[in-house]
């Protein structure tokens, strides 16, 4: 069995088109089809069956790509283990938030691929959960987290500092003048808010949920400038981290009213993945550069 043919397998599955798999590896499309036949053939199964236009995981097909996920895991990490440390191989998976990755990681990903030129970088951004998730799956190498501090017990948890959440309003709003906001004074406002699962969107719906407030209205962006913007324009309220909104606070294109570190849950920049990963050097440098 050639081993490569797992990982055209992995690819179709990706893509659900033998075509499309063909561009990415090179391959022309028969040659993919080729491949997948041999491996029914040496199986003696249905890998994919046609729906809407793709390829689909049979049943059998599934079972099988459960196994072929842990044999080129394996490959990779065998891979990389035998690599000379300097100027490693390979490629490292790694998600996080968007404000982390737009304000935080990429000093980091810069000296790790300076140390690395032909280290491959994936740099995923997606929400805390999926993120979680992901490392669970093994779609990820480590993830970096914004989110209120949880252990897992299939996961390695390293906290890197507690983030500070502030509430931002435009310039000349009403709230300025207050030295102290209580909470019911947003039942007045329209609050901006990140996608639904957002860690900080959590913590403020749970607030002004134990508090009885409902705002005036809800706008909601997955885009962090575009939040921002909003507020700028005079459309409303919004919490980010403080991280992300800096250079607009130095500039007076927004105001910070409210310091939002809530002291019931304290959100962290942190690192997560698996216990039982063997830590590869970039990834060994990675943490150290973070945590030092």
């Amino acid at each position: 069995m050639d081993l490569n043919y797992f990982y055209t397998f992995k690819e179709v599955v990706k893509w659900g088109s033998y075509t499309k798999t063909g561009e990415e590896l090179g391959y022309a499309q028969s040659s993919v089809t080729t491949q997948i036949r041999k491996l029914e053939e040496h199986y003696q199964i249905k890998l994919f069956e046609r729906v809407g236009g793709k390829m689909r995981l049979t049943q059998s097909g599934e079972e099988l790509y459960y196994y072929v996920e842990k044999i080129v895991s394996l490959l990779d990490e065998a891979e990389e283990r035998i690599s000379q440390e300097s100027n490693l191989r390979g490629t490292l998976r790694i998600g996080t938030v968007e404000s982390l990755a737009a304000y935080f990681i990429t000093p980091y990903i810069k000296e790790l691929k300076g140390k690395h030129p032909e280290l491959k970088i994936l740099l995923e951004s997606g929400l805390c959960p999926n993120l979680k998730e992901g490392i669970l799956e093994g779609k990820y190498d480590m993830a970096i987290l914004l989110d209120r501090f949880s252990e897992h017990p299939d996961l390695t948890t390293i906290p890197i500092r507690q983030e500070k959440l502030v509430m931002i309003a435009p310039r000349g709003h009403r709230l300025h003048s207050l030295k102290r906001m209580n909470v019911r004074e947003l039942e007045s406002e329209t609050l901006i808010l990140t996608e639904k699962g957002c860690s900080y969107r959590v913590l403020l719906e749970q607030l002004l949920k134990e508090n009885d407030v409902q705002a005036k209205s809800i706008i909601s962006f997955s885009s962090l400038e575009a939040i921002k913007q909003c507020v700028a324009d005079d459309l409303g309220l919004a919490i980010l981290p403080e991280i992300a909104v800096q250079k607009e606070i130095e500039s007076g294109k927004v105001v910070v009213k409210i310091p939002f570190d809530h002291e019931k849950s304290p959100l962290y920049t942190q690192i997560i993945y698996l216990e039982k990963k063997w830590l590869t050097p970039p990834l060994t440098q990675l943490i150290e550069a973070l945590t030092s």
